[in-house]
Formats: C-alpha cells, sequence, structure tokens
C-alpha cells in the first residue's frame, strides 16, 4: 500500500484507565481532494479528435499523463491486494526489452510499453476515484459514448470503405518513421481493411474505423457490449430507447467484419451473465438480453451473414494459417524462454509475423514464458477476485474479466482493450464488499465508540 494513515496526535492526557473523565481522542485519516474526471473524459469523449488527429492509437498514453500529475499531487495512491503481479509483469517486459535487434521492432516495444503503462495508470486512477464523484454509472456512460464512436466507426466502414485520411501527426513524423508499416497503421486512418483472398470472385470490405484492424474493431466492440447493455438497465426510458435502437443498428457494421471471434465473445459473454443472474433469482433482464441476441442471430442468418463468414474461409485459410503460426511462436519461444524476443518476428513460413494474432502468443513470444505466466495470471486473478460482485448489475463489468480470459487467445488486447478491461476491474474491486478501510474518499476514524461510550457517561 502506498498511504499510511496519519499518526494519531500526541498527548499528555493520562489514559482513560486514569482519567476516566478525559474523552479519548478521535483520530481521522486526512481526508484527500477527490480525483477528478475530465481526463476520463478526454480519453473516451474526446476520442475523435484524437482519432482525426492520428493520434488514436495513442489517446490512453496521453490521457494517462494528465491522471498521473494528478495522482502525484493528491498523494495517497492504493491498490489492490495481488496487483503486484501486473507490476512484475511490466518490470518482466522491460528486461525482456533488451532483446530487441532493429529500430522497426524496438517501436513497437515502445508502443506497446506505453500502451501497458497507460493502462496502468488508468486502473490506479479509476480505483483511487471517489465512488461519489465517479460513480460507476458515470463512468460506464462515458465508456458508453466511446462505444458510439465505434459503431460510427464501423458504419464510415461500410459506407465509405475506401477512405483514407492523412492526419497532421502522420505529417510531422519522419520519414524514415512514418515509412515503417507498423506506424503507418497507427496513424494513418482507413475506414476499412480491404481483403480479396485468392479466387474470391468479389472483396470483403472489413470496417475497422476507428482503429488500425478490423480485429481491433472486433475486440472493442465484444468488451464494449457488457458496458453498454449495463448503461441500457441504468438508463431513462428515452435513452434506453435510443440505446436499443444503436444496438440494433450496430449489428450492420459488426456483421459486415466477419469476425467469428467477436461473435464467440458476446455470445459468450451474455450467456455466462445470464447464468449468473438465474442462479440470483432475477429472470428478466438475462431474457431480455438472451432474445435480442436471438434475433441477432436470426437476422445474421438471414442478411447473409453466416454465408459471408463461410465463404471467407473458404476462399482463404485463415484457421489453418493461424493454428501453424501458433505451433511456431510455441516452438521459436522455446529457442529463447525466459526473456522472450522483445517483439514479434518476421515467420519462416506465414506473411503474418510470428507473436501476434493473439495476446497470449504475444506476450509469450515477445517476453518469454514469466512473462506470460505473470500477464495472464494477472487477468485470470481480476477476473477470479470480481467473481462474488455484491450488486447484480455489476455481474455485466464482471464479464467483462471473464471474456478478457479467453479472448486473449485470439485477438491483441494491448491497446484501448486493455484499458476497457482495468476499468471494468476497478470499477468492481472498489465497491464496499472488495475494499477495506479507507478507501480514498472515505474517512477512517478509530475511537469512536469509546468516545461515543464515554460521551453518554457525562
Amino acid at each position: 500500500m502506498l498511504t499510511v494513515a496519519s499518526r494519531p496526535e500526541a498527548t499528555a492526557d493520562p489514559p482513560e484507565s486514569q482519567n476516566p473523565a478525559a474523552p479519548e481522542r478521535i483520530r481521522v485519516e486526512p481526508v484527500r481532494p477527490d480525483l477528478p474526471v475530465w481526463p476520463l473524459t478526454l480519453l473516451f469523449a474526446g476520442f475523435p479528435v484524437f482519432w482525426l488527429l492520428g493520434l488514436g492509437a495513442f489517446a490512453a498514453p496521453i490521457a494517462a499523463t494528465t491522471m498521473i500529475a494528478h495522482m502525484m499531487l493528491r498523494g495517497g495512491i492504493r491498490s489492490p491486494r495481488g496487483y503486484g503481479v501486473w507490476l512484475l509483469f511490466l518490470i518482466w517486459m522491460f528486461f525482456a526489452g533488451t532483446q530487441i535487434d532493429t529500430f522497426g521492432r524496438g517501436i513497437g516495444f515502445v508502443f506497446r510499453s506505453l500502451n501497458y503503462g497507460a493502462a496502468t495508470v488508468i486502473f490506479l486512477y479509476v480505483f483511487n476515484s471517489s465512488r461519489v464523484r465517479l460513480p460507476v454509472r458515470r463512468m460506464v456512460g462515458l465508456v458508453t459514448l466511446f462505444w458510439v464512436w465505434v459503431v460510427i466507426g464501423g458504419f464510415l466502414g461500410v459506407l465509405m470503405p475506401k477512405f483514407g485520411l492523412t492526419t497532421p501527426f502522420e505529417m510531422m513524423l519522419p520519414k524514415s518513421i512514418a515509412s515503417n508499416d507498423y506506424v503507418r497503421d497507427l496513424v494513418h486512418p482507413r475506414m476499412a481493411e480491404i481483403q480479396q483472398p485468392w479466387g474470391a470472385p468479389t472483396p470483403y470490405n472489413r470496417p475497422r474505423a476507428p482503429f488500425p484492424y478490423t480485429n481491433a474493431w472486433g475486440s472493442h466492440y465484444a468488451l464494449l457490449f457488457p458496458f453498454v447493455v449495463l448503461m441500457v438497465t441504468w438508463a431513462r426510458p428515452a435513452v434506453r430507447f435510443l440505446l436499443v435502437g444503436l444496438m440494433a443498428a450496430s449489428l450492420v457494421p459488426a456483421f459486415a467484419t466477419l469476425n467469428r471471434g467477436m461473435f464467440l465473445a458476446v455470445v459468450a459473454g451474455v450467456l455466462y451473465t445470464a447464468v449468473r443472474y438465474l442462479q440470483r433469482g432475477h429472470v428478466r433482464w438475462p431474457a431480455a438480453v438472451i432474445a435480442l441476441m436471438s434475433l441477432g442471430g436470426i437476422v445474421a442468418l438471414l442478411g447473409g451473414v453466416v454465408s459471408g463468414v463461410s465463404s471467407r474461409t473458404t476462399y482463404s485459410s485463415t484457421s489453418s494459417d493461424r493454428i501453424g503460426l501458433y505451433v511456431e511462436t510455441f516452438v521459436r519461444t522455446l529457442d529463447s524462454p525466459i526473456l522472450g524476443y522483445g517483439a514479434p518476428r518476421p515467420s519462416e513460413q506465414y506473411v503474418v509475423s510470428v507473436g501476434t494474432q493473439g495476446q497470449f502468443w504475444n506476450v509469450m513470444f515477445s517476453y518469454g514464458f514469466p512473462g506470460l505466466a505473470l500477464f495472464c495470471g494477472c487477468l485470470w486473478l481480476l477476473a477470479w477476485r470480481t467473481r462474488r460482485v455484491r450488486a447484480d448489475r455489476l455481474l455485466w463489468l464482471h464479464a467483462v474479466l471473464v471474456m478478457c480470459s479467453f479472448m486473449l487467445f485470439y485477438y491483441g488486447l494491448d491497446q484501448t482493450e486493455l484499458v476497457l478491461i482495468f476499468i471494468a476491474a476497478a470499477l468492481v474491486l472498489r465497491e464496499p464488499q472488495s475494499a477495506r478501510p479507507g478507501l480514498p474518499g472515505v474517512r477512517r476514524i478509530t475511537g469512536v465508540r469509546a468516545a461515543v461510550r464515554q460521551g453518554g457517561r457525562g
């Protein structure tokens, strides 16, 4: 713990046994100022501005710098039990960075390090924020607004798949850096990935805005879905109607991505939460959400989404290539099992690099088996520690942690996805059932019972 309770004031008064008339001193932990909400608003409400400037991939690190300043000024920052596992991962990651062998891979390592650091800061910021100034509902509302931007970006990908944008940040970069393919994907927004595997009669226009890749759009959409459902349960009737309507409309870009992993994650998350709700004796909300999901499945079937996914897998060998890539990743990690390679490297058999196509494989190849154990251990520990959330509605936030526990095998989760995961964890862990005395914004008072008893004697 980073916060130490204030020392009791020195006093010359005799103890109660010697001077019964003297009241006991009340020791009060200092009340620290609340952390402001605007850095979180900057990140989620202002995300389109970052994206148009070419800074969408750097939005979290930029917002995190302001949060660091506020936490340093405030002091008394706390962390939940077990969070040291994540800090050990960060330390191990920097040791693994010694294996970087080229400038281009160094850029990727620095970028991922910034994202990991930003997620760490945002977790601590939300965890230490006052539940009065930043209630769960307000935080979920900001994340839901971010989901609206994601849906709008998806529609841009459907309507203008070939459109690209040269951003101010891209023009400022030196050509040696801007010419890097990975950097260009980050700073040069495109609305969709246009893919036409050999033999396919027509190209597949898969939305990706406001993210660099279609898979990133799918992973964000899946992780955001529980937040949006939770917001629907809280919203006023008019807002609820709009959100449900937008959820239905969002199926258009979601289906256009032809993203199997996204569909799997959403269905698994909804079914898991429904079971947990039913265990607690609730039927209405699980039934409504499952009915909505069933309707979406029927629309997908009738709209040709299932046949589209099937045709894409027919013309491309994505499934077999992934399995082969995973095998190569594991085998090559055995040659550097402790520190890994610092970053993905070109495959000996496939077009994509080894250490991609899933966070599990990226961490294993980049940071070795110890780094993998620490990373997965942290995520799985967070899912385990939030399983007994007392407030029924917060089961949707717990579902985010359950979903990421298996999504990491086929999705990258090292950008805003990790921020969403950590926000869900922080909101649940700071609730009373998971908190300990002395949470930020709550004064810890000792000796009150004795003082009241003494007052009664007077």
